[in-house]
């Protein structure tokens, strides 16, 4: 694939609107406040879109869609069972404690709670897993920008680093929230058509079905033994490990997500936006994953693409 000058000039102007958006909201952050929380005046629509947004990137995006080839639908369960009730959780029972006690993270959180060796450590180990988790997605994305558009790996990288850092210095979480939005928003709206089409292609989803082995195309038929589906799990390994261990422990302790809901303008807002997140959380799965299973049946086709032997 080679990019032309109307290519690089809508890349430059998106680069510059986003840049922008942390230009123009510069002059609302004064204080420590501003900048880790927004000064608590975010509308309750931006805070939910941001709460699901700050998982959508690409290692969610790119791996979710090659687990959906490899292990099918039951992919969906990282969604409907790893996310959704722990995300009611958090609205329900936990913000309360977070936003009430206004603290600026949820180290501070524990801080107050605990004491500041606690809160040490969870800073220390959520710097760690960030930047690690960071080192993937960006290595993903500087992957996918060398084959697909031949792009330096290099260079891809500190590109996409480098503009994220200078929003979010500029204009602190709000700036990283409002191009969180936009970026759900372009997410959602390429990624509907790419699942339209390449189900399409395929013949539908009964199309699919017939070209692809029967446990890819249902989400608990085969989930009784572990030996008989593709992720080799059971019900309760699913419920009780992905369900409840993952699930609770990431969306209601994690810095990145819980802090979105932190910036909301009221203890209301803060407690109805993983509410209101879990609505679109629900739909991903159609959007993301459907096209690796659709993939998998198009290179059976002959017609999608496939590696070479």
């Amino acid at each position: 694939m080679h990019l032309t000058f109307v290519d690089y000039l809508i890349l430059a102007l998106y680069f510059a609107f986003v840049l922008g958006i942390g230009w123009l909201l510069k002059k609302r952050v004064s204080t420590s406040d501003d900048f880790l929380t927004s000064g608590r005046s975010v509308p309750v629509w931006i805070t939910s879109l941001a709460f699901v947004a700050a998982n959508l990137g690409a290692q969610e995006l790119i791996g979710m869609s090659a687990s959906g080839a490899k292990y099918g639908i039951m992919t969906a369960h990282f969604y409907w069972v790893g996310a959704i009730p722990a995300m009611i959780f958090v609205g329900v029972f936990m913000m309360p404690f977070y936003y009430g006690s206004r603290a600026r993270s949820v180290p501070e959180y524990l801080k107050l709670r605990f004491d500041e060796k606690t809160r040490g450590l969870n800073a220390i180990t959520f710097a760690l897993m960030t930047v690690f988790s960071s080192g993937i997605s960006m290595y993903a994305l500087g992957l996918l920008f060398q084959l697909v558009l031949g792009w330096s790996f290099t260079a891809s990288v500190l590109l996409s680093a480098g503009i994220v850092l200078v929003y979010t210095f500029l204009g602190g979480l709000t700036s990283a929230i409002y191009n969180e939005v936009l970026q759900f928003l372009l997410i959602v709206l390429g990624f509907i058509p790419l699942a339209y089409l390449a189900v399409s292609k395929a013949g539908g989803w009964e199309g699919m079905a017939e070209r692809l082995p029967r446990v890819m195309t249902h989400s608990w038929k085969y989930a009784g033994d572990a030996s008989q589906n593709p992720m080799g799990v059971e019900i309760f390994g699913l419920v009780a490990g992905l369900g409840f261990v993952l699930s609770f422990g990431y969306w209601c302790t994690d810095f990145l997500v819980v802090q979105r809901a932190m910036a909301a303008e009221s203890m209301s807002a803060a407690r109805r936006t993983p509410l209101i997140a879990a609505f679109p959380k629900m739909i991903i799965p159609f959007i993301v994953i459907v096209p690796g299973i659709a993939a998998v049946a198009l290179s059976s086709m002959g017609i999608g693409y496939s590696l070479p032997v």
